[in-house]
């Protein structure tokens, strides 16, 4: 089943959309909230209204989880203090790495502004000092490979690396729901056939994380955008990314041999797997930033 629309999709996991973009929040039993990817400043009062409409008080997040660091996934969580000023940002070592970079944070800043400019039909945002945005992306708890982090008795998070949209991708399996956390590496619901891959990073790479969680039972996923997969649904999102991004490969190798011009050839691509009709501007920045990362890398020795 596709779940679109902010729903509980077990008693303990909660997601929460606006527009086509997905965040989901995970409740233990004394009420705490974990939280992944708040989003960008721009949505992080339109998150906690939908915490609320679901019976979730945002000043009840404990730890925000991150996946991986663009600005329309975890530029709103300096914000999100303010409301939670004692919540735990989780990730790992090389998300701490790249956080160290100032050019980096400084462009995180600036695309968190431009994105809140995408929805100033809405009102206005506030706007975080870059001193503030800086400190307040510190890693306050480092996360290895298959770290667990304990919510109760029976509610854990485990955490892996799985890159391939970004170098420091990093999934969160829920357990003992098995419901699966992933960023762009898990790839685009495009519609019930079509996946579009998302390895932007290295779309191999990307490939080769989600054959790690073949041999997994996974009873749901949890993606970026477009909404929550579960049953087997979910296991078929993750062999059709496989199979998509092969024949991806395969096919753009093949048009080039037969004599297809490579501008066709890449309009193609563009047209069958990162095109829209959504008009979330996150969700269509983010297919357009993917394409031109995965031409780069499929594209004729020719070009």
């Amino acid at each position: 089943m596709l779940l679109r629309s902010s729903s509980s999709i077990y008693p303990s996991i909660h997601l929460l959309t606006l527009g086509t973009t997905c965040r989901y929040a995970i409740t233990a039993e004394d009420g705490s909230i974990t939280l992944s990817d708040p989003g960008a400043s721009a949505h992080v009062s339109n998150l906690a209204e939908r915490m609320r409409q679901l019976e979730l008080h945002p000043e009840r997040i404990a730890r925000v989880i991150m996946t991986h660091l663009d600005a329309d996934r975890i530029a709103g969580i300096p914000l999100l203090r303010r409301m939670a000023p004692h919540l735990t940002l989780c990730g790992s070592s090389a998300m701490h790495t790249q956080l160290q970079d100032q050019d980096f944070v400084a462009a995180l800043w600036r695309r968190d502004q431009e994105i809140s400019s995408w929805f100033s039909s809405l009102g206005d945002f506030p706007q975080i000092p870059f001193e503030e945005f800086r400190t307040s992306l510190a890693i306050d708890h480092y996360l290895v490979e298959s770290d667990t982090i304990a919510l109760d008795e029976e509610l854990m998070i485990r955490a892996v690396s799985s890159p391939g949209h970004r170098r420091h991708s990093m999934s969160y399996i829920v357990v003992p729901h098995e419901f699966l956390i992933a960023d762009e590496t898990f790839g685009y619901n495009q519609g019930r056939r079509l996946v579009a891959p998302g390895g932007d990073f290295d779309i191999r790479m990307a490939t080769r994380s989600i054959k790690l969680f073949s041999h997994l039972e996974i009873s749901g996923l949890g993606l970026p955008y477009v909404g929550a997969i579960t049953g087997e649904l979910a296991v078929k999102h993750l062999d059709m990314v496989v199979t998509n991004t092969n024949d991806l490969i395969a096919q753009v190798q093949q048009a080039h041999e037969t004599g297809i011009s490579d501008e066709e050839i890449r309009k193609q691509v563009r047209d069958a797997f990162y095109s829209t009709s959504l008009r979330d501007p996150c969700l269509i920045r983010s297919l357009e930033e993917s394409f031109d990362a995965i031409w780069k890398q499929v594209r004729p020795p020719s070009v």
